[in-house]
């Protein structure tokens, strides 16, 4: 075994360990470290989907760790739609809460997984394309603005409510919409790709630094970087833990609009001795301290660049340390980025 396939090995084995539940055919992924429940949310249960479909390609999962996942997944289904419950909190072996709407990031991730899936699994493709196929079709359905041709936040987020409008800067992923075009043949999938790069854009262009906001404001044409507090937290106008996977997202894509925002915003990381966990617009750190979820994305940005390497360097220590056992986020993140890259 060489020592990118121990890493690889190493890092996916930690996460499983710490992270993964399982419950008879099911299992899920924990985001919280309680003593008497676990939280359980879409976008970790979509991450840890490609992170098993990642695995298996290089022999460390299996069908069944996939399959675990998916079921979970799908008895967690809103109503008669294919969207997941965008959170639920597991108490024993029952689950306590289930909320009733979805989160647009975790379906995003799901329907790609399944995509991956079909791949990996030829026995299950015609399943998997299906399924995934449904996801898509529910988000077009429940998580796009008609007005402004981008995806909402969720379901919740719709046409009579004040969020309309709100775009997570991280649900822009093009290439997985590439992917989803492949799939479907709709073209609307492309459509959705260009108008939010184009909305992200607009943003970029208004500081040195290109870095993106975690939310912004899509009024027809015009643009502007969310207020604190406007849904999540203080730092809803910052890059803070929702666009900290932009570099990630955009690096995976060739498209052109996709490489100059990624371009901007690593020639600013390039500028910093160290990655800290969060920054206002103008490129000032919100915190003295590092994290997985800001750097991994930006070392996997790197590695796809030699004109980088200098933060692949800075960064690479991510994967020598231990994964992080009380931190879901920055875990899922490493474990993505290790299987993605390394």
């Amino acid at each position: 075994m060489n020592s990118t396939t121990y890493l690889k090995d190493r890092v996916y084995h930690q996460w499983k360990n710490a992270y993964v539940v399982e419950k008879n055919n099911q299992a899920y992924v924990k985001t919280t470290n309680s003593q008497t429940e676990n939280v359980v949310l879409s976008e970790g249960q979509g991450y840890g989907m490609v992170i098993a479909v990642d695995a298996a390609k290089q022999g460390d999962a299996d069908q069944a760790d996939f399959e675990q996942l998916y079921q979970y997944y799908l008895a967690q289904r809103l109503g008669d739609t294919q969207l997941m419950s965008w959170k639920q909190t597991v108490k024993g072996d029952e689950i306590s809460h289930a909320d009733e709407n979805n989160a647009t990031d975790g379906d995003l991730y799901i329907a790609y997984a399944l995509i991956q899936a079909a791949k990996q699994w030829p026995d299950k493709a015609d399943e998997y394309k299906a399924q995934a196929q449904a996801v898509l079709e529910d988000i077009l359905r429940y998580n796009y603005n008609e007005s402004n041709g981008v995806l909402t936040v969720g379901n919740w987020a719709n046409a009579e409510s004040e969020f309309y409008n709100l775009m997570r800067t991280s649900d822009t992923l093009p290439h997985q919409f590439e992917a989803f075009y492949e799939l479907t043949n709709n073209q609307q999938w492309l459509t959705i790709k260009d108008n939010m790069l184009g909305k992200l854009e607009k943003i970029s262009a208004q500081t040195d630094t290109g870095l993106l906001p975690d939310f912004m404001w899509v009024e027809g044409d015009q643009v502007r970087v969310a207020d604190a507090n406007t849904v999540e937290s203080e730092n809803d106008g910052f890059y803070s833990y929702n666009a900290c996977r932009l570099p990630y997202n955009l690096a995976q894509s060739k498209d052109k609009k996709s490489q100059a925002l990624l371009d901007k915003m690593m020639q600013f990381f390039m500028e910093q001795d160290s990655i800290y966990a969060g920054y206002n617009l103008k490129g000032q750190p919100l915190n003295s301290h590092q994290s997985g979820s800001f750097s991994a994305p930006v070392f996997y940005a790197a590695n796809q660049d030699r004109d980088f390497r200098k933060l692949v360097q800075q960064n690479k220590y991510l994967f020598i340390q231990d994964l992080p056992s009380g931190n879901y986020y920055d875990a899922a993140m490493t474990t993505m980025v290790a299987l993605g890259t390394l």
